[in-house]
């Protein structure tokens, strides 16, 4: 970062509001954005725990259409990971998609995609069917996992985005939460008639129509703005989230960041592939394939990758979608007194997800990314060891109800300790540090590498669980074990700093070349200012929608 750039932050950051929810509820116009946008993310969490639900349900396990399904570990473990599959697919997709029709587009079409999902899976006749479906929720989530987060942190400031990035870990486990509870009481309704677990895998339409219609109250946001040459129309959107005036020190500050890197990412993008630049769609795709390439090619834009795709890989094989797949059935294999009392235990474990999460969105904006990801990681860690020794201890019989029930809240603790850090942090870190031109497929990539591992994960559980039993947890410890090590050694702090300033903390910048570049760009925009009525002279799109 220059000297010049450096001051600029510098004083953007001494005229910032209050951070965390503070500074959340100061902007309610941030907050009614976010709560539209994570609807996606509650289509995610339902999903996933509404299908655990259903692999307990008898009305399901008793159907010869889906008996296989039930019955064989395998087979089960294959129809629970088809989400996760289509999710990485979902996910690859959404760079493009969100470069080149807006996040906000991409926001309805995955919306839509999951409405899809959910008629296919709710009017299953077969195990087929539920295959299909599983995979259209699982590519529609999968792209909105990287979208809510690469749009939140777009219109969020500086000092509020990991709180407005959280809110998403907030729907995920609400959905979670939500699911568990609705499939609690579907599961009263009959033995035998399938509209008990048809009427639980339904209602995950209700956030997907909800999120399909509210889209088209979204803004775009000012930073894809900018980059499609509206930059009057990027101003007026960002005046109207800062809830500041249109001249205001701290509006022109900000937009000159987001300026300056658009115009830097353009002029690179023209250099390293003047072939692809250019209007249609298979011209626009050949340089969304080469700008993936991009995340390789450099030293720093490798490591910008590598810390994203760890994140995500860690918080996979921290073993918390063992818990969220599978809890019902692991609670029954504890030898709690009868299938309501595992369903009703895995109740519990949807409302510590979301009371553990708010202490993550009050805190994350206050003490950072890393030392919620230490200490909640040495917590999960603590807890798969007590897990593991009584499970080998007591199992298979568990005669001893006090050490089924407290293996039971070790498991809750669990969860709770990954709803305050792993959970949110993730995705806020992904969020952030990826420059602009590369940032949807970062996130893309980061999102892609939860879901393939969330595959892996899916398959393998019930396996695992079956074989080797205790020694499940402990495989998860390890790799627990190893994601802390992540986040000392090799996880830089995000906490506090601008998008653009990530620069800095990954040493990017092609050397003085870049320096030299990014210098004479500021210094065009000052001049710009110095010899117009505004800084901000480019025309917008006349027939743009108003904000």
């Amino acid at each position: 970062m220059t000297s010049l750039q450096a001051r600029n932050a510098a004083r953007r950051a001494e005229l910032a509001g209050p951070s965390g929810l503070r500074g959340l509820m100061k902007n309610p116009r941030l907050l009614r954005l976010a709560a539209i946008t994570t609807l996606g993310a509650l289509c995610y969490g339902y999903e996933q725990g509404a299908y655990s639900q259903v692999l307990v349900m008898p009305s399901f396990t008793n159907d010869p259409k889906f008996s296989r399904i039930a019955h064989d570990a395998s087979y089960k473990g294959w129809s629970v990971s088809t989400l996760g599959i289509g999710g990485w697919a979902g996910a690859l997709s959404n760079g493009y998609l969100c470069d080149v029709i807006s996040r906000r587009w991409t926001l309805l079409l995955g919306s839509l995609i999951c409405c899809l999902g959910t008629g296919l899976t709710t009017g299953a006749q077969n195990a087929a069917w539920m295959f299909v479906g599983r995979f259209f929720i699982g590519w529609a989530v999968g792209s909105l996992s990287a979208a809510v987060p690469l749009y939140n942190s777009e219109i969020a400031p500086a000092e509020l985005r990991g709180t407005i990035v959280s809110i998403q870990q907030l729907a995920i486990v609400t959905g979670i939460c939500i699911s568990f509870w609705v499939g609690y009481g579907t599961n009263f309704i009959s033995e035998t008639n399938s509209v008990s677990w048809r009427l639980c895998l339904a209602l995950q339409g209700v956030p997907a129509l909800l999120l399909a219609a509210l889209t088209l109250a979204l803004p775009y946001t000012p930073r894809w703005l900018v980059r499609q040459g509206r930059k009057e129309e990027a101003l007026e959107t960002l005046v109207w989230l800062r809830k500041e005036d249109k001249d205001s020190e701290i509006i022109q500050l900000e937009f000159s960041e987001i300026q300056v890197e658009a115009t830097f990412e353009a002029e690179i993008t023209r250099e390293k592939f003047p072939h692809l630049v250019g209007p249609g769609a298979w011209t626009k795709f050949r340089l969304q394939v080469a700008q993936f390439g991009e995340l390789f090619t450099t030293l720093h834009m490798f490591r910008r990758t590598a810390v994203a795709c760890l994140m995500q890989f860690f918080q996979q094989m921290s073993g918390i979608d063992c818990i969220v797949y599978y809890a019902p059935t692991i609670f029954a294999s504890l030898g709690l007194p009868g299938r309501t009392v595992s369903l009703l235990a895995s109740g519990v474990v949807g409302v510590v997800f979301v009371i553990s999460t708010f202490p993550a969105i009050a805190t994350i904006d206050h003490i950072g990314r890393r030392p919620l990801l230490i200490w909640g990681g040495a917590g999960m860690a603590l807890m798969l060891i007590l897990v593991a020794a009584l499970t080998a201890t007591y199992q298979p019989e568990w005669d001893n109800p006090a050490a089924a029930w407290s293996t039971a809240a070790f498991i809750w603790l669990y969860v709770g300790f990954f709803g305050a850090s792993w959970g949110p942090v993730s995705w806020t870190v992904i969020s952030e540090v990826f420059p602009l031109s590369t940032r949807a497929h970062g996130v893309a990539i980061g999102a892609s590498t939860n879901w393939i591992t969330n595959f892996v994960v899916s398959i393998v559980v019930p396996v695992m669980l079956n074989n080797i039993t205790y020694g499940t947890y402990l495989f998860f410890l390890m790799f627990m074990l190893m994601g802390i090590g992540y986040a000392i050694w090799i996880l830089p702090e995000t906490y506090g700093k601008s998008l653009e300033e990530m620069d800095l903390v990954f040493g990017s910048g092609e050397g003085q070349a870049d320096a030299e570049r990014m210098d004479r760009i500021l210094k065009s925009l000052r001049d710009t200012k110095d010899h117009a009525p505004s800084v901000y002279s480019d025309k917008g799109n006349n027939g743009s929608e108003k904000v």
